[in-house]
C-alpha cells in the first residue's frame, strides 16, 4: 500500500514536471536558476514537512507514539496552513515563485532554530525568526508574513519541548515587523523596523521574568539576547532582500520609491526627447494611483509603472500626437498598416528598455500588458476607407492582456488620459461618457479576461477616474472660460 502511494506521488510529481515548461508564458521572466530547474509545489511542500518533523523527532525522541503524534499533528498543521493559502492568498496558491519563496523563509527558519538550539551559550530570544517573517511580508505580502509568523513560532515552541513562553515571544515579534512592514519605504527604516522588534521583546521579557515565568537573575542576559534579535533581524533582512527580489522577481516599496525618481536615466530621457510622452505618463500615474487605492491594488506599484508604459515611445517620439508641436503628423504620409506596425512596436521597444536598464520583472510586466489585444481603431478604419478590406489583426496589439489588477487599471488610465485629451470643449458630463465609454469597450473586447477584477471593481475604477479627470480638466476649462470673459471674446492669445 504505501509503496502505492509513493508510486503515484512520484507520477504526479513527474507529470506536473513535464507540463510546466509549456505553462510558462513567453513573456514570464524566470529566474536565471529557475529556468533549469522545475520543482513542483508538492516537493517544496513535503521537504519542509519532512525537515520539520526530523527536527521535532530529536527533540522529542524517535517512539511510535510520539512519531505518530508528531505527523498527525503536522499533517492537520499544514492543512491549515495551506487551506488558509488556498482561500485568502489565492494569488500566491497559483504562484509557484512564491510557493518556492515561503518554503525557502520556512526551511531557513527551521535551519536557524537548529542552529541555534545546537550552539552552546545561544538563548533562544536570540533567534531572528521577526527578520524571516519581514522578508516574507516585504516579498510576498503582510498575509504571507503573518501566516510564517504562525507556523515558525508554533514550530519554534515545539523544538523547545512544548514551550508557550519561546512560541508568545516570536509569534508578538514576527507580528510587530508585519505590522511596520507597510511603513518600509526606504533601506534604513529596516533598521527603525529591528527597533520596534526590540522594544517588543525586553517587554515580553520583563512580562516573563514578573510572571515568574523567567529568572529574574538572568534578566539582564535576556534583556540583551532580546535586543540582539531585533538588531540581527534587521540586518539579515538587509543582506537578502536584494537577492530575493532578484531571484524571485519580487518588487518592494523600498525598490519602487527608488524607481519613481525623475533621475533615473530612461525617465531623464522620456522628459528631454518626448516631453509630452513624459506628462501624458504623469497624468496617467496620477490617475492610476488614485484608481488603485479605490480597489485596494498596489497603488504605488501601479503609479511607478505608469512612470515607465510608454518609455518605448523614446524610439519614434514624433510618431505619437502628445509629442506633435506645431509638426506635420508623420502618420499623413505612410499606409496605415505602417502606422499600426510604428505604434505597436513602442510596448515591445518599451520593454527591451526596461529590461536593458535592469526594471524589475512587475514593471516590464505593466508595460506588456498595459495595451492588451486592443485594437487600434483609428487606424484600422483608416485602412477600411482606404482598402476596403483588411484583417482586424494587423491592427491589435500583440499582448498579452492584463494579468493583474494594476495592468487593467493601467490599461484604463492610459486609455481614459488619452480619450479625454482628444475630446473638444470638455465638460463633467463628457469626461463621465468618455470615461464609461472607455470601459465598457475594453470590457466587451475581452481585455478583462484573465485579469483577476470584478464588475464591482470596474464601477469603482469608473468613479474614481471620473472625479480624478474631472479635477484635472474641469478646473482648466473653467478658467479658460473666465479669462475669455475678461479678456472679451475677440481677445487673442
Amino acid at each position: 500500500m504505501i509503496k502505492n502511494i509513493f508510486k503515484k506521488m512520484l507520477l504526479r510529481m513527474l507529470i506536473w514536471t513535464e507540463k510546466r515548461p509549456q505553462q510558462e508564458t513567453a513573456h514570464k521572466k524566470l529566474p536565471f536558476w529557475y529556468k533549469e530547474v522545475h520543482i513542483p509545489v508538492t516537493v517544496i511542500i513535503t521537504v519542509n514537512a519532512l525537515l520539520i518533523l526530523v527536527s521535532l523527532i530529536l527533540e522529542v525522541g524517535p517512539t511510535a507514539r510520539k512519531l505518530t503524534g508528531l505527523i498527525l499533528f503536522l499533517g492537520i498543521f499544514f492543512l491549515l496552513v495551506v487551506s488558509y493559502m488556498r482561500k485568502y492568498l489565492s494569488h500566491l496558491s497559483k504562484d509557484n515563485d512564491a510557493i518556492m519563496l515561503m518554503g525557502i523563509l520556512t526551511s531557513m527558519s527551521v535551519l536557524v532554530i537548529e542552529t541555534v538550539k545546537s550552539g552552546r551559550g545561544l538563548s533562544p530570544f536570540f533567534i531572528p525568526l521577526a527578520g524571516i517573517i519581514l522578508l516574507a511580508a516585504m516579498l510576498l505580502g503582510e498575509s504571507a508574513g503573518i501566516i510564517l509568523s504562525v507556523a515558525v513560532s508554533v514550530v519554534l515552541g515545539l523544538m523547545y519541548g512544548f514551550n508557550f513562553e519561546y512560541f508568545i515571544y516570536h509569534f508578538v515579534a514576527g507580528l510587530v515587523a508585519v505590522w511596520y512592514s507597510g511603513r518600509i519605504k526606504r533601506r534604513q527604516d529596516i533598521m527603525t523596523n529591528g527597533v520596534y522588534v526590540a522594544v517588543s521583546n525586553i517587554i515580553f521579557i520583563f512580562i516573563f521574568t514578573l510572571l515568574g515565568r523567567l529568572r529574574a537573575s538572568d534578566l539582564q542576559g535576556n534583556l540583551l539576547w532580546a535586543v540582539a534579535n531585533g538588531f540581527s533581524g534587521a540586518i539579515l533582512v538587509l543582506a537578502l532582500l536584494s537577492p530575493f527580489e532578484t531571484f524571485f522577481s519580487r518588487i518592494t516599496h523600498i525598490k519602487l520609491i527608488e524607481l519613481s525618481d525623475f533621475n533615473q536615466p530612461v525617465l531623464k530621457r522620456l522628459m528631454l526627447e518626448a516631453p509630452g510622452t513624459f506628462q501624458h505618463s504623469l497624468s496617467v500615474a496620477s490617475i492610476a494611483e488614485q484608481a488603485a487605492e479605490a480597489i485596494g491594488a498596489d497603488s504605488l506599484l501601479v503609479r511607478v509603472g505608469s512612470f515607465y508604459h510608454d518609455v518605448g515611445k523614446l524610439i519614434k517620439p514624433e510618431y505619437f500626437i502628445e509629442n506633435q508641436i506645431a509638426t506635420e503628423n508623420p502618420h499623413d504620409f505612410i499606409q496605415p498598416s505602417m502606422s499600426g506596425l510604428v505604434v505597436i512596436s513602442h510596448v515591445r521597444e518599451g520593454a527591451s528598455i526596461a529590461r536593458l536598464q535592469n526594471l524589475d520583472r512587475p514593471i516590464i510586466d505593466l508595460i506588456e500588458q498595459h495595451h492588451g489585444t486592443s485594437l487600434m481603431y483609428v487606424f484600422y478604419q483608416k485602412a477600411l476607407e482606404s482598402m476596403g478590406e483588411t484583417k482586424e489583426a494587423v491592427f491589435r496589439y500583440p499582448g498579452p492582456k492584463p494579468k493583474t489588477k494594476e495592468s487593467a487599471i493601467l490599461m484604463l488610465a492610459d486609455s481614459c488620459e488619452a480619450a479625454t485629451r482628444a475630446v473638444e470643449s470638455l465638460s463633467p458630463g463628457k469626461i463621465k461618457d468618455t470615461v464609461e465609454k472607455v470601459i465598457n469597450n475594453k470590457f466587451t473586447d475581452g481585455q478583462f479576461d484573465e485579469a483577476p477584477i470584478s464588475l464591482s471593481d470596474l464601477h469603482k475604477l469608473a468613479e474614481s477616474m471620473i472625479t480624478t479627470l474631472t479635477g484635472m480638466h474641469h478646473a482648466r476649462v473653467e478658467y479658460e472660460q473666465q479669462e475669455t470673459k475678461e479678456r472679451g471674446p475677440d481677445s487673442q492669445g
